[in-house]
């Protein structure tokens, strides 16, 4: 069974590394699709392909990291040139999809990889931790969105932005990743998020609407252990229904010995 992951890239280069470190003993190849235009059709620099090159000269002994250039402004169409690009030139049984800011632990991928077995899904999709602020801040309960994270590659196009709408699909209770949604280094590269995610969203989703940022960022993000009904889409406030702190010892293994853990040390 070959499994390729596929990545686009642009912004929010601090949690690779954890990320790579997470799959690469379980993939054949891990593709990033780069862009120098963000989803607003900003044309910035990359941030995210030094950090790839880095690792992959100090780390990448089976050579499984590959990069390709799209400057494309969708996340569809990043997503769609590297799902063709493995598809015909590496010839995977499923691709394995995630962004920049989600990190897996080895037993959860591994599990997912087992999950693969079954001959009867197209798809497999998965819970997630959602970390708002801190890599300490976690919403609680997991919330309502369950991506696709495994698909197989059965389509010309790839069936949706991350293969959402992909069927049949499995969503086992027992599997999650960690999702660094609304974390980066400053808090304005987290409300550029806010803006670009809603672009990327409206791809699939075209009605939906940004809460009123001001007031959210008043009751909400800076009350934000306090706080209740924090998602930033219309309607769907409740999936993000209140914060939980964890300790270091509940982050991500490969998440622990990064630098960027003592940027929020005084969250502890």
């Amino acid at each position: 069974m070959k499994i390729v992951s596929l990545c686009k890239t642009h912004s929010c280069n601090i949690f690779l590394e954890a990320a790579i470190e997470g799959i690469y003993r379980y993939v054949d190849y891990i593709v990033f699709v780069n862009s120098n235009i963000n989803w607003l059709g900003q044309h910035k620099k990359n941030e995210c392909v030094e950090t790839i090159n880095r690792w992959k000269a100090a780390n990448d002994v089976d050579n499984k990291i590959m990069c390709i250039e799209n400057n494309a402004s969708t996340q569809f169409d990043q997503c769609n040139f590297g799902y063709k690009f493995i598809r015909d030139s590496l010839k995977a049984d499923w691709i394995h999809i995630f962004d920049t800011d989600e990190i897996w632990d080895e037993y959860m991928f591994k599990r997912l990889i087992d999950y693969a077995k079954y001959p009867q899904y197209n798809a497999i999709c998965a819970h997630m931790y959602t970390y708002l602020k801190s890599i300490y801040y976690v919403v609680t309960p997991p919330e309502y969105c369950k991506p696709t994270v495994l698909l197989r590659p059965v389509y010309d196009d790839i069936p949706g932005t991350r293969g959402n709408i992909l069927k049949p699909k499995l969503v086992p209770d027992d599997l999650f990743f960690h999702h660094y949604t609304y974390v980066r280094e400053t808090e304005e590269e987290v409300f550029q998020k806010i803006r670009t995610t809603l672009v990327g969203d409206k791809e699939d989703v075209p009605q939906c609407q940004l809460v009123d940022f001001d007031k959210w960022k008043k009751n909400k993000w800076d009350k934000i252990l306090t706080a209740k009904n924090l998602h930033t889409t219309k309607y769907y406030e409740k999936s993000w229904a209140k914060i939980k702190k964890i300790g270091k010892n509940e982050l991500p293994q490969t998440l622990r010995n990064k630098k960027i853990i003592e940027r929020f040390e005084g969250d502890l």
